[in-house]
């Protein structure tokens, strides 16, 4: 797959979150491209697809640029990410035709102390997250999109892969953003629902929006309830009610 159906596919397949246009909602204090579009339908029009792919292909990433033009830049060829001591992680593109050595990184978000933030780096076929840390430049990869608390203290991450040819598994993690390296606080893997979209209702509590295939049709997704996460301490509390 290239990088083109990569990006008009990515809510779909690294995140399970689609989005057409973006929000013009209060600011928030931190940013990433899952946030700057609106979620798109399980069964969108054309025209709502179309708009989605303008903003996760240019409007989006060009607000990311922007927002963090002080740390971060993306020229032909390579992205430099600015550490805390001003070094810099450079990462290098590959985009010719050839499906062993393709691979284009781009900035996915930052926290909001842009102590953390998130590369994204597609492969013909794969695609994989990796959050960095720019105070101790530990570089630690994702299973799934990723969501940060508004007190950067937390990060959910999910990926519903059950939409690629492999129909495979869903993953859903939880993490602390300790001092010294993000701890696991939970990991979930449920084969009958997988999750569409999150987002953090306070610093501890977290809603996700779950889906399903409709019915054997495993070509659609509908509805398939919420999920409830409340943090305390090293405690996680997951409540899921079920569509009606």
């Amino acid at each position: 797959m290239k990088i083109q159906k990569l990006i008009a596919c990515l809510s779909l397949l690294g995140s399970a979150t689609c989005a057409f246009s973006l929000s013009a909602s209060e600011p928030m204090s931190h940013m990433t491209l899952q946030q700057l579009c609106e979620e798109l339908p399980h069964q969108a029009t054309a025209e709502q697809f179309q708009a989605y792919e303008q903003c996760t292909k240019q409007s989006g990433p060009s607000q990311i640029a922007q927002h963090f033009a002080a740390i971060y830049q993306k020229t032909a060829g390579k992205v430099s990410l600015k550490y805390i001591d001003n070094t810099e992680l450079v990462l290098e593109d590959f985009v010719e035709d050839d499906p062993a050595r393709y691979q284009s990184s781009s900035l996915w978000g930052c926290d909001a102390s842009q102590r953390y933030c998130v590369i994204l780096q597609a492969g013909w076929e794969s695609w994989r997250y990796l959050l960095v840390d720019r105070k101790t430049k530990l570089i630690s990869e994702l299973d799934g999109a990723p969501v940060f608390s508004p007190d950067s203290q937390l990060l959910f991450a999910y990926l519903d892969s059950r939409i690629s040819e492999s129909f495979s598994y869903n993953i859903i993690k939880l993490y602390r953003l300790d001092e010294a390296k993000p701890t696991l606080l939970m990991t979930k893997n449920d084969s009958n629902f997988g999750v569409q979209s999150a987002k953090w209702l306070s610093a501890n509590s977290l809603e996700a929006k779950l889906q399903q295939f409709a019915g054997k049709d495993y070509s659609r997704y509908v509805d398939a309830g919420t999920m409830q996460v409340t943090v305390e301490g090293k405690e996680v509390k997951v409540t899921v009610e079920n569509a009606k």
